[in-house]
């Protein structure tokens, strides 16, 4: 049997084994809950903005909406991929919603993305997460790096974890970028983006004054940042990089690409469930509230069939993307 015939079997019998414990039932009450907090939360700390508070609560509210737009984000994230509801309308406007109006994340941007890194993932020709202008994933990558790259890739290891604070500008950008390349298809898009930015433009003026306003985004949008690093950082990086020409199959890419971190209730709502990382590419269109059920049953699985399952701290995770981001360094041209 071949690796590609054998990764498919595999995923078969997964499957049945995950859909027989239920693990693909939607939970509608968990998601309608878990929109209404973010939702109420979030109304909660910009209105108490407004009321210019000291500056010590100031920030305590922009780190609270720097966190519920992460939170935000994981809610739009599992509508895009049919987790939520089958019904594609409703996922449509929960991803405006909570991409789009809340974060300025446009949904159609992130859909575009993550729509290619899912079946790509780690494979340095297809992956939008392995390609970027500063860091390097893979040796190809590191090779062709010039000036600012070149520099930012020879001091990544350290670097990257200094530049994501920028990760919520960035994000941003390439959203806006998203837009003026697809202006008819994003229509929704840029009605749900000038929204956002008259939420937070008009009232925030004519409370606060231009200058506080101002501050305020740019603090709420920067401490974005650290939050998505500790998340998304390491879930691949320091895995395997797949080679395009020989795929070993959808089952066995997916266990060699993909880590899983802590396994408590904290950790599923701070990580959004995406620290069950490899059930979640394994099955995207697994509810969250299920992936934990899932991971015991995969877990068990790969045990059974000698297959390596990652499974680690998140302490350990990021030792092992120092390390590999350290190692393509090397591959920099002086």
């Amino acid at each position: 049997m071949s690796e590609q015939d054998r990764s498919q079997q595999l995923h078969r019998e997964l499957t049945r084994e995950v859909s027989s414990a239920g693990c693909f039932r939607i939970a509608p009450v968990r998601s309608v809950a878990f929109g209404a907090f973010i939702l109420s939360s979030y109304a909660a700390a910009y209105a108490a903005l407004l009321a210019a508070p000291a500056p010590t609560f100031r920030l305590l509210l922009l780190a609270a909406l720097a966190f519920l737009n992460v939170q935000a984000g994981f809610l739009a994230h599992e509508a895009g991929h049919g987790a939520l509801t089958r019904n594609r309308r409703i996922s449509h406007w929960v991803g405006q919603v909570f991409n789009t109006l809340l974060t300025a994340l446009c949904h159609a941007h992130f859909s575009d993305i993550h729509r290619r890194h899912h079946p790509y993932c780690n494979d340095w020709t297809r992956d939008p997460d392995m390609q970027s202008e500063f860091f390097s994933m893979h040796p190809e990558s590191a090779r062709r790096k010039t000036g600012l790259g070149g520099y930012i890739s020879r001091h990544q290891a350290a670097l990257i974890w200094i530049l994501v604070w920028l990760q919520g500008f960035t994000l941003k950008l390439d959203s806006f970028g998203h837009l003026r390349r697809n202006l008819r298809a994003t229509r929704t898009d840029q009605g749900m983006l000038a929204l956002h930015f008259a939420l937070w433009i008009v009232p925030p003026i004519a409370f606060l004054g231009i200058m506080d306003a101002a501050l305020n985004y740019l603090l709420m949008t920067l401490l974005i940042g650290p939050y998505l690093a500790v998340i998304f950082l390491v879930n691949h990086i320091g895995t395997r990089v797949m080679d395009p020409v020989t795929p070993p199959g959808f089952f066995l890419h997916e266990i060699a690409v993909t880590r899983n971190l802590g396994t408590s209730r904290l950790h599923d709502f701070l990580f959004g469930g995406v620290n069950n990382h490899i059930e979640h590419h394994l099955f995207p269109s697994m509810p969250t509230a299920r992936l934990r059920t899932a991971r015991r049953i995969t877990r068990e699985f790969c045990r059974r069939n000698r297959i390596e399952y990652r499974e680690m701290s998140w302490f350990e995770a990021a030792r092992q993307v120092t390390h590999h981001l350290r190692a393509m360094a090397a591959y920099v041209p002086p």
